[in-house]
């Protein structure tokens, strides 16, 4: 076996294999040699190497077959032949004759006696079929210049076979299952390294120069082959399952599983998609405080169904956007809504919008905002504006589905769901809106309230990093510098106009030179505000820090997400502030 001597230094790698494509991966992938078993084969079929000593095939017959159509064609690498001599019938010579003749380099005993229990193998070795005659083989092999590599797994087996003049040896000690990426043989990683130490011992101490390899065994990974190798001196190692069908099964499992995994890809973009239009954050929506996110669940639960929907806030709290969000919730988000914004104009123009003009003599009809949403939804910004006659037509609508229009006389139905705006003053309640009583009963129980900007100062980081990206344009603008003093600044202040203000506050913060800190002096010109004392700013400092802790419940990571501080910096300031005495 010149190659592998002149190779004895170097590792060496065989791929015990049963088909052609295993050949052409196993030569590209660097191997030495390759070894043609009837073990491969039931493995590319779906079988596993135990059914190579089962009596179900010619085993010679079975190996030549697609030896000779794939393997031999399909690699340039040094193909050992897996004879078995179990056949009483098998003539050594003749069929060696054949492997030398067909393109064979060497041979191999596989499947041998040294895979069966005892008892069959006493059958067979008091036959004159045992390992004796595997041994006759392979001499007869070496004598015909075919190179030789002998399964063995004893001691004893070991000796025998390079006393006869065998060029390596393979121990090898069980035939794994199919079971994927595992190995069940009946001994560990240990006890292996152990045993093929011993042996390899056994047969360097008749001939150096015999080359010991590992076959199989535990060994599923690299990092297990190299730990053996290490301690025992092994010279080279003969993968089977590990080469072939545990790489190939992964392989089609992880490919398999990518492609079945893009329907559930796409459930899961449609999910994020839903929760995203759900949070309102398409809408421009920021939701982190309890105060908002139960606004969000109200907006959510009054969508569904026909019945209207009135949002009342401050100025500026977003009640447009979350009319918007609204009608994306519900059963028409697939038409687009019809806004109209009731203005301070005198006379009846309102009116005349919302519900329509019957044509008279210097008059064209004009046809209602109502009728033209009847298959959506009438967004009614501000309806506090609207006159108290228009308000009485509306509550008509609301109870009735049917309206007048202005100078008419028949009723008109429509279907549209009314979702109105009210806007209300600082401090007012729901018991106080600007509406009348008939309307204001129409709507009752489904209102959604928006808390001012004060009430909810746990969205302020996050609304202000939604405004940088939409002043930049960029999804992926940093966010801007703002330090500790400058956030106190913010949460101090009262927010008359709200989100709307603090909107116009961040385009004006955005347009800083890029990384230019922002700090308290920068903020308070942009907010109106005049610097406060020193002293009164600690203190300020110190009850917006009990605020956010007081508002998470005392969770201080929470706390620390809201005030836009790291949790270090909110142990520190707790600490300096004496917050726990």
């Amino acid at each position: 076996m010149k190659q592998f001597l002149s190779n004895s230094r170097s590792f060496m790698l065989g791929a015990a294999i049963g088909s052609g494509m295993t050949a052409r991966a196993a030569e590209r992938a660097g191997a030495d040699f390759v070894l043609a078993l009837n073990a491969g084969r039931f493995r590319a079929m779906g079988g596993s190497s135990p059914a190579s000593v089962l009596p179900i095939r010619d085993s010679n017959a079975f190996v030549a077959g697609f030896g000779r159509s794939e393997i031999l064609r399909s690699t340039k690498l040094p193909v050992f032949f897996g004879a078995c001599t179990f056949d009483p019938r098998l003539d050594l010579d003749q069929f060696l004759d054949r492997l030398k003749r067909w393109g064979f380099a060497g041979v191999t005993n596989f499947p041998s006696v040294i895979h069966l229990d005892a008892m069959r193998r006493a059958i067979l070795e008091n036959c004159g079929l045992g390992y004796g005659r595997e041994t006759e083989l392979l001499v007869k092999a070496a004598e015909r210049g075919l190179m030789t590599i002998a399964y063995t797994r004893t001691q004893s087996e070991a000796r025998r076979m390079v006393e006869a003049g065998v060029e390596a040896v393979c121990m090898n000690f069980n035939l794994n299952p199919a079971e994927t990426a595992v190995s069940s043989s009946s001994i560990g990683l240990a006890e292996l390294a152990a045993r093929t130490g011993d042996i390899a011992h056994a047969v360097h101490a008749i001939n150096r120069n015999v080359v010991c390899l590992l076959g199989g065994g535990p060994i599923t990974r690299p990092e297990e082959l190299m730990d053996v190798c290490r301690e025992t001196g092994t010279q080279g190692f003969i993968g089977g399952s590990s080469l072939d069908r545990v790489p190939l099964e992964m392989s089609v499992l992880e490919m398999t599983s990518g492609f079945k995994t893009i329907h559930v890809l796409r459930e899961k973009v449609d999910l994020l998609e839903r929760q995203l239009q759900l949070n309102g954050y398409r809408h421009g929506i920021i939701a982190r405080s309890a105060a908002m996110n139960h606004a969000l669940e109200s907006a959510k639960r009054l969508a569904s169904g026909t019945n209207p929907v009135l949002i009342v806030g401050e100025p500026g709290t977003g009640k447009r956007r979350v009319a918007s969000l609204v009608h994306s919730f519900g059963a028409k988000r697939h038409r687009k809504a019809v806004t109209f914004p009731c203005r301070r104009v005198p006379g009846d123009q309102n009116s005349v919008a919302l519900f329509g003009l019957e044509a008279g003599k210097d008059t064209k009809r004009r046809i209602s905002l109502l009728e033209m949403a009847s298959d959506t939804a009438i967004i009614i910004l501000h309806l506090n504006e609207l006159s108290d006659d228009g308000q009485e037509q509306l509550a008509d609508f609301l109870e009735t589905g049917t309206f007048d229009a202005v100078n008419g006389v028949a009723a008109v139905r429509s279907d549209a769901k009314v979702i109105a705006t009210c806007t209300v003053a600082a401090g007012a309640d729901l018991e106080t809106l600007p509406i009348s009583p008939r309307l204001r009963a129409a709507f009752t129980g489904l209102e959604i309230e928006l808390p001012p900007l004060r009430d909810r100062l746990e969205d302020l980081p996050a609304l202000i990093h939604h405004f940088t990206v939409e002043t930049k344009g960029d999804a992926e603008a940093k966010p801007l510098p703002i330090e500790n003093s400058a956030f106190l600044a913010l949460a101090s202040h009262r927010w008359p106009g709200n989100v709307r203000e603090l909107r116009h506050a961040v385009e004006q913060l955005a347009t800083l030179p890029p990384g230019t800190p922002i700090t308290a002096d920068l903020v308070q010109p942009v907010l109106g505000t005049r610097p406060a004392h020193k002293q009164m700013t600690s203190l300020s400092e110190r009850e917006w820090i009990i605020d956010a802790l007081r508002r998470n419940k005392l969770h201080r990571g929470k706390a620390a997400a809201a005030l836009g501080m790291s949790r270090k910096t909110l142990y520190n300031k707790i600490k300096s502030l004496r917050i726990l005495e």
